[in-house]
């Protein structure tokens, strides 16, 4: 187990493992949404984090109720990187951003970003956030982090959600400030 929720960051490694075993089995064992409104099979291409939390994440953790970075991490991960995104993006999209974003900011394999999704225990999602969003996990994983990358999709709707704009304040405003040190923030 990894105590910190603010220690449970993902590399690429782990992430690219995640993304083959999407592209694997989405349209072989017939995954289909897991929304109410939205209906119909799910593609690799097109599957969110809504869906991929459904069919992957749960159950892969359920045994062990824990987070998804509790299973494939053999010890902590500080973030490198806080990621601010909405779960509706597509894996696809938000992978292929990361990984841009570590090409150009030259990052080391070892370089592990935090993604709420994959560091949060999904079956206590609420104990881990809290009631307080300073005291957060998001934003105990932000202090940690050297910077926020926003993945932004294509209709902007993460600028529409209250914890990815109270995110980005924090990124802009707060991090800076309260660490006395230069906290980076890049969109991708």
């Amino acid at each position: 187990r990894i105590a910190q929720t603010a220690d449970r960051a993902i590399t690429l490694a782990q992430l690219d493992q995640l993304q083959l075993y999407v592209r694997r089995h989405c349209v072989e064992q017939g995954w289909s949404s897991s929304h109410r409104m939205e209906q119909g099979a799910l593609d690799p291409e097109t599957i969110n984090l809504y869906d991929v939390v459904f069919w992957v994440v749960k159950p892969a953790t359920v045994e062990d109720d824990c987070s998804y970075v509790e299973l494939v991490a053999a010890g902590p991960q500080a973030p490198t990187w806080f990621v601010s995104h909405w779960w509706g993006e597509t894996l696809n999209s938000s992978w292929r951003c990361l990984r841009q974003h570590s090409r150009d900011r030259e990052l080391p394999d070892s370089a592990a970003y935090w993604i709420c999704a994959y560091a949060n225990n999904q079956w206590c999602a609420s104990d881990e956030v809290g009631n307080e969003p300073a005291q957060s996990s998001f934003r105990k994983a932000m202090g940690k982090a050297m910077g926020t990358v926003t993945v932004l999709d294509r209709e902007a709707v993460t600028y529409s959600r209250v914890w990815c704009a109270y995110e980005i304040f924090i990124s802009l405003f707060a991090e800076q400030a309260d660490a006395g040190r230069e906290y980076k923030y890049d969109i991708y």
